[in-house]
């Protein structure tokens, strides 16, 4: 009787092997058909009535499986001119699909198109005007604080910075406000162990400075006249300034004049960065940009060319006498390691002193 049920024992292994390989034997593996979209060219740059050299990028998304990044187009002919047909043609950078002009300004007052020139296709913006940018009339901050979420007491949180500014009599004024943080660096390069962590700092061989810059859906701002026509514009926020080391930080705080299909422009990418899934939300959808595919009028072509006109002022928040601070420990520089490093041009560092640079 014990062989017996060991037997049978035995052969329900046996069908229920067999079972699992027939269910195995007919699951085909799904390869799913992705479909190749065109690579619609993605273009971002803008020139204005400050000095440049003024840059404009040109990319590509690369395809679904490497739907995170983006690849440079290169070897393209790319000009800015005016209403006149004057202009320049700008250089191609170290950067891939990174273009810069050479000695090209804007002027407040004209208009402005881009023209790209590649693959044996050619893409142009829409004429922008270069408009004025109206004065600003005053910057100031003011100390906000937060709720530590240790301890639960109210504690400092950082500063708010504000403008007050006035909208011109004219109607449909567009603006746009930005601030850049600069930071003077002791090092600019490091030592790294083996794993690639930092360990040790070189000190900069020029003046160097770190541009800090706000990215994110919060930091598009930007507001119309439309309820403000010719009247004051006050306490308009323009950056927060964090709880760092005790130090002075220094921004420029930009206001941006820009024109009605700019602003349309980027208040659809904010819609839609801040969509949240409710129902809502504005609908996804591609953002209207100023580009057209002249030789396929069919092509999608992203991105938008700006022509702004920028007020800029310098600004200073004193932090050392703040009551928190939150600075990471600096690197030791050993003897026996290279003197400096340099300081490498880019859009996030320079060794060009801030235009109002006095400490």
């Amino acid at each position: 009787m014990h062989v017996f049920k060991q037997n049978i024992q035995k052969v329900a292994v046996q069908l229920a092997t067999w079972a699992l390989l027939v269910v195995a034997g007919c699951v085909t593996p799904f390869a799913p058909d992705f479909k190749e979209q065109p690579t619609a060219l993605v273009v971002q740059g803008f020139i204005s009535n400050e000095p440049g050299p003024y840059t404009i990028q040109l990319v590509r998304p690369a395809n679904y499986s490497f739907s995170g990044y983006s690849l440079g187009v290169n070897n393209a002919r790319v000009f800015i001119t005016d209403e006149s047909g004057e202009g320049e043609q700008l250089v191609s950078t170290a950067e891939s699909g990174q273009y810069k002009t050479r000695t090209l300004r804007g002027v407040t007052g004209r208009s402005y198109k881009l023209t790209i020139e590649v693959d044996g296709k050619k893409y142009e913006s829409s004429a922008e005007l270069l408009r004025e940018a109206p004065p600003i009339e005053r910057v100031y901050h003011e100390e906000f604080r937060d709720i530590s979420p240790i301890t639960n007491e109210r504690r400092q949180g950082g500063w708010k910075v504000y403008i007050d500014t006035k909208d011109p009599a004219e109607g449909g004024n567009y603006y746009r406000w930005n601030a850049l943080h600069y930071k003077q660096l002791v090092a600019c390069g490091y030592v790294k162990d083996r794993f690639g962590t930092p360990i040790n700092s070189l000190n900069c061989c020029t003046n160097c400075w770190d541009i800090v810059r706000c990215l994110g859906v919060n930091c598009i701002n930007i507001a119309n006249d439309a309820l403000t026509n010719g009247k004051e514009i006050a306490r308009q926020e323009v950056a927060t300034v964090p709880i760092g080391c005790r130090d002075r930080y220094y921004l420029e705080v930009e206001q941006q004049a820009l024109s009605r299909d700019a602003y349309i422009y980027w208040k659809t990418v904010k819609q839609l960065l801040q969509n949240t899934g409710g129902v809502f939300d504005v609908a996804p959808s591609s953002v209207p940009g100023n580009m057209v595919c002249v030789t396929d009028p069919n092509e999608e072509v992203l991105g938008y060319f700006n022509a702004i006109g920028i007020e800029r002022v310098g600004y200073m928040v004193d932090r050392r006498n703040s009551e928190r601070v939150n600075c990471p420990p600096e690197l030791p520089i050993p003897e026996g390691l290279p003197p400096c490093a340099p300081c490498v041009e880019s859009i996030y560092r320079t060794g060009q002193k801030p235009r109002f640079w006095s400490f």
